[in-house]
């Protein structure tokens, strides 16, 4: 079976005017199945990000998993274990009985984990006694698929809700060559063993399910049983809300384990607040990538904050970074859209917010219209985008639009913007009816749309030619100019609001120069600082001298200094 057979179509109104439009409690994106955001969620997650995810009940199914996925733990809804599995670990543990005696035999052997592991080797229905062994034969023969081996064991003998069991109980024992005992600390569970345990309970029938959770809730003594029982059953929020109240801490220095376990079992705004936890860097490689989205399957648009705040902290690898902004853009609320609104420069952030217009027009048009209103520096963008969208879907409602200021006269628009010449190709964004008007000084009058495409082919590789506009142009409405064409993302507008900016364009790149050094864009905030020092306003030069004092990066506070006259 494809996973493409099981996706629940998106509700009527999901593309439309209602549902992605409207505020809606934070119940609605709980874990439950047919709940109004997984039905929307389930099928707008695209195939990279259903790759690695974790799946939960409820919640979005994850690609059909590959070979090599399935060997990290992944499984598919029709996926089911070998019957053969049993006798293969039953081999296992009688190649090793000798070993599995001689440590049971030992007197600083644990005498609680010795009864449990000699009952259920006596055929006694025990997940302690089972884990026991596992721990003992996992030691002795020192491989990772060992783990593996007897889970599948387990599931195939004793059941789902039996394995699961197994696997807490083991997290909380440790077995050396020569004895067992309870572990005081966190021991780290083999993951792949947990994945595919995980996802099996997820797709298995309503009753079975019903069944783990029941027998699950006698194995949770310790905080390591808590953690991966909630891990495993993800749906019992209140099981995670323990979880979050007392989460690994630091005594698990950079082992990262129990921290993606935890982050792959919140499910409520509240598991958020208990935590206080921001993702950091250890939280993105390789191999946990798949944590975010399937953070994002249990929090719904309460994923968004956190989400987006590592976006800001983090120094993300580029391949995961697309991603990452894609499932951003697909979190259906107001919050999100605003967040990634102003973060619209950033790489990947435009195509996914145009994206996201598209997807709900009706939450575009409400807070575009709200942000352009605003004096946020997302305003000019904002009513850039919102002009377009309008035109896009004129039944949509929208704000009356200002009045365009009437065209100049020819004779009164700068030569150089009149001269004849082949204009560059210009992006769609670049279209005068969406860009702010640029005014001739006095405020009467504007320049013409053909004007207003030169002056943006002028400042794709801007030289002294601009020092005319800027004569004759209303210095504010060409820095607005400038800066919607910024905040569009493309590298030669950075430049260019050396020449069209002014003092307030000053003061909005030095406030996001901190962030893209502590991203690692060093090489941008030089280019901003160069910038700034080419608006040459009184107000630049100050911002320059604050910069050269205040910056901790000590290429842009150099590159400030030398740019100060």
């Amino acid at each position: 079976m494809t996973v493409s057979t099981r996706l629940v179509a998106l509700p009527t109104s999901c593309c439309g005017q209602d549902w992605p439009g409207r505020i809606y409690s934070v119940n609605e994106c709980d874990t439950k199945p047919g709940s109004p955001f997984h039905s929307y969620w389930q099928a707008v997650l695209s195939e990279p990000l259903r790759r690695d995810l974790h799946p939960r009940r409820g919640g979005a199914l994850p690609a059909e998993p590959s070979v090599s996925d399935r060997s990290l733990g992944e499984v598919s809804p029709s996926d089911t274990v070998d019957p053969g599995a049993a006798n293969v670990a039953a081999k296992l543990a009688e190649k090793h009985c000798g070993h599995i005696e001689a440590v049971l035999s030992a007197a600083v052997s644990d005498p609680a984990l010795v009864a449990h592991a000699r009952a259920y080797l006596s055929g006694a229905d025990d997940p302690a006694g089972a884990a026991a062994i596992a721990s003992i034969v996992d030691r002795a023969q020192n491989g990772n698929k060992t783990p593996r081996t007897f889970t599948d064991g387990w599931i195939a003998s004793c059941g789902l809700a039996f394995a699961a069991c197994a696997l807490a109980e083991l997290s909380g024992i440790a077995s050396s060559a020569e004895d067992l005992r309870p572990l005081d600390s966190l021991r780290q569970v083999d993951s792949v063993s947990l994945r595919r345990v995980r996802g099996l309970l997820a797709f298995c029938p309503e009753e079975e399910y019903r069944r783990a959770v029941e027998r699950l809730a006698a194995h949770r003594g310790t905080r390591s049983r808590r953690l991966v029982v909630s891990y495993l059953v993800p749906t019992r929020h209140d099981w995670v809300d323990e979880c979050c109240a007392d989460p690994p801490s630091a005594e698990w220095g950079l082992n990262a384990f129990y921290r993606e376990r935890l982050w792959a079992s919140v499910g409520t705004p509240r598991h958020l607040e208990l935590l206080g936890w921001r993702l950091e860097e250890s939280d993105f490689d390789a191999f946990t990538y798949g944590m975010r989205a399937t953070m994002a399957d249990g929090l719904g648009p309460a994923a968004a904050p956190v989400l987006v705040d590592a976006w800001d902290r983090l120094r993300i690898y580029k391949p995961w970074r697309e991603r990452f902004v894609e499932l951003i853009s697909l979190i259906p609320s107001d919050e999100a859209f605003k967040l990634l609104l102003e973060r619209y420069e950033r790489e990947f952030a435009g195509e996914y917010l145009l994206a996201a217009m598209e997807r709900f027009p009706v939450r575009a048009a409400r807070v575009l219209s709200t942000v352009a209103a605003s004096d946020s520096t997302s305003a000019l963008l904002a009513a850039g985008l919102l002009r377009m969208h309008l035109k896009a879907h004129p039944e949509l409602p929208g704000p009356d639009p200002a009045p365009r200021v009437p065209d100049a006269p020819g004779e009164d628009v700068p030569a150089v913007l009149t001269a004849p010449g082949r204009a560059a190709r210009l992006p769609a964004y670049a279209d005068p009816d969406v860009l702010p008007q640029v005014l001739l000084k006095g405020g009467g009058r504007a320049l013409p749309a053909d004007a207003t495409r030169r002056l943006v082919a002028l400042a794709k590789k801007p030289d002294e030619r601009l020092d005319a506009v800027r004569e004759a142009c209303d210095r504010r409405s060409l820095a607005d100019l400038g800066w919607a064409l910024f905040l569009h993302g493309d590298a030669w507008a950075l430049p260019a609001l050396g020449w069209l900016g002014d003092g307030r364009t000053a003061r909005d790149l030095a406030a996001l120069i901190p962030g893209w050094v502590a991203r690692g864009t060093r090489a941008r905030a030089v280019k901003a600082v160069d910038a700034i020092a080419r608006i040459g306003t009184a107000e630049a030069l100050e911002v320059l001298d604050e910069l050269a004092e205040t910056v901790p990066d000590h290429a842009v506070r150099d590159a400030a200094a030398r740019a100060r006259p």
